[in-house]
Order: C-alpha cells, then sequence, then structure tokens
C-alpha cells in the first residue's frame, strides 16, 4: 500500500439537549462533517426515575446505536470485501452494575456487551470472521468505547466555561 491508497476523513456529530417535562429530554441531533443532515430524537425515564415513560430510555438509544452501527458497516463490508451474505441478525446484551450508598446517587459500572451474529451465507467462516473484524473496526460506537476516551464536562458560569 502506498500514501496514495490511505484515505482519512473526519466525521463529527452535536447534540442540543433540553429537559422537558419530568425527566423528558428532547434533543437535536446533527451530522455536521462530512455532510449536514439532522434529526429530532427524545428520551424519558421510567418511574424508578421519576419520569413518565413519554419516549425510549437514553440507554435503549445506546443499544440501537450500537447494535446497528455494527450491523450497517458488516452490511457495508461484506459488499467491499466481496464476501456474499444473505441475511444478518444481531442480538446485542449489554449488562452494568450499580452501586448506592444510602441516598447518594448510584454509580454505575459496566459490565459486559456480547454481540451474537447469526449470519446466512455460502461463505466460510473465516471469510465471514473477516468481514465481523472489519465491521468491528469500522463501527464508530465500538472504535469510541474500546479507546480510552477523555470526555470533559463544562458549566457555563455567567460568560465564562469552566471545567467540571
Amino acid at each position: 500500500m502506498n500514501d496514495q491508497d490511505v484515505k482519512k476523513f473526519q466525521v463529527v456529530f452535536d447534540c442540543d439537549a433540553r429537559a422537558v417535562g419530568k425527566m423528558r429530554c428532547e434533543m437535536d441531533v446533527r451530522l455536521t462533517h462530512p455532510e449536514k443532515l439532522q434529526w429530532e430524537f427524545a428520551s424519558d425515564e421510567y418511574g424508578f426515575h421519576g419520569g413518565d415513560g413519554t419516549a425510549p430510555l437514553p440507554i435503549a438509544y445506546f443499544m440501537a446505536g450500537l447494535t446497528s452501527c455494527l450491523m450497517t458497516q458488516f452490511r457495508a463490508f461484506s459488499k467491499r470485501l466481496r464476501v456474499n451474505i444473505k441475511d444478518v441478525n444481531i442480538y446485542c446484551e449489554c449488562q452494568w452494575e450499580a452501586t448506592q450508598v444510602g441516598r447518594e446517587p448510584y454509580e454505575s459500572s459496566p459490565k459486559s456487551i456480547r454481540m451474537d451474529l447469526v449470519v446466512e451465507s455460502d461463505s466460510t467462516t473465516e471469510e465471514i470472521t473477516k468481514v465481523i473484524n472489519a465491521a468491528k473496526k469500522g463501527c464508530f460506537i465500538e472504535q469510541m468505547m474500546n479507546k480510552q476516551n477523555n470526555i470533559e464536562h463544562r458549566l457555563k458560569v455567567g460568560d465564562e466555561w469552566i471545567n467540571v
């Protein structure tokens, strides 16, 4: 592979979220680069957190995003790698645990993520595995989770932003 074969591109999303009602959150999610697209989302909590359950839980979006990201990359890369896939289904299970002391807010901790793929194909297991490995590397969500990320939090105080 020479330098002309290597392409780099950037993908940028942003999101504005507003608190509405008891626990409902309404969001404008935007893809800002390499093109511009926008969607409206809402989330709500169920009674445990004082919500009304008027929209999916925030974790539901995470589950759907993670699973559909791998599915999308699997389908795209099977074509790119010329591996014939008739059908694919993915089952994803995420587990985490929470620890709470008295009335303090609980702290959550990830426990496991398992993704089971059922692939209908005349291709070899080796070819299908190659597609899965490519999809894992191409899934932005999975890669964001696999990499140590520094998530910054800032609070606007007057006209200034302070790091929290």
